[in-house]
């Protein structure tokens, strides 16, 4: 079996479940609602910076959740025992589920941006350079949390003995580490989005290659 038709087998389980389309079309209405409440409170908080924070947050969290599950159950249910007589590398495995559910949160998040531009230009009645640049780094943070969020769900499916154990080292464990690209925006630190691109890649780096490591060394 091929890269490709395992990256397609897993895409195809992943779009198809409740939970992505709760991601594809909740999450733009849900980052909608909070920012017309946060417009009546007097905040007025960019929508596209909203979003960011919304999408990479509850959509990042599903998405390693649904990630360690995945991994768990089927090292459960001795699923990967099918692939010792297949030509299938392991590490295929580990990075076509990381990649089917980090494109299908990417297409949420999108949405969720692109809703955003179209309010903000209804708000406003342009599209400033200033409004432009809020949603390449609002883009840039949140594919960036969501990619340590994906990739730490991976790690601690391989890693985790039970569906529980990593559902809750996914809420206290992985939370914490996907919410650190975002923390020189809070901040407002210079050159925020080269820290936020860098620190996702290297952080999604380490644990996908520790992950894999791990998971060779696995018996299945």
């Amino acid at each position: 079996m091929s890269f490709a038709l395992l990256m397609k087998d897993e895409i195809r389980g992943f779009y198809k479940s409740k939970v992505m389309i709760f991601l594809w079309i909740g999450l733009p209405l849900l980052t909608m609602l909070f920012h017309f409440w946060s417009s009546l409170q007097g905040g007025g908080i960019p929508f596209t910076a909203l979003s960011a924070i919304i999408t990479s947050g509850i959509g990042g969290t599903l998405a390693s959740v649904m990630l360690t599950v995945s991994i768990i159950n089927e090292k459960t249910q001795h699923v990967y025992d099918l692939f010792l007589v297949r030509p299938v590398r392991r590490w295929n495995i580990i990075l076509s589920k990381f990649l089917a559910v980090y494109a299908c949160i990417a297409v949420a998040s999108l949405l969720s941006l692109l809703l955003g531009l179209i309010i903000d230009y209804i708000n406003v009645g342009s599209v400033s350079g200033t409004v432009l640049n809020d949603t390449v780094l609002s883009l840039a943070t949140s594919f960036s949390m969501m990619a340590v969020s994906s990739s730490a769900g991976v790690l601690i499916g391989v890693v985790s003995p039970s569906v529980l154990v990593g559902v809750i080292l996914v809420i206290y464990g992985g939370n914490q580490i996907s919410a650190l690209p975002i923390i020189p925006t809070i901040l407002n630190i210079s050159n925020a989005t080269l820290f936020t691109i860098t620190f996702g890649t290297v952080t999604t780096s380490i644990m996908l290659v520790l992950a894999i490591f791990l998971f060779n060394r696995k018996q299945l």
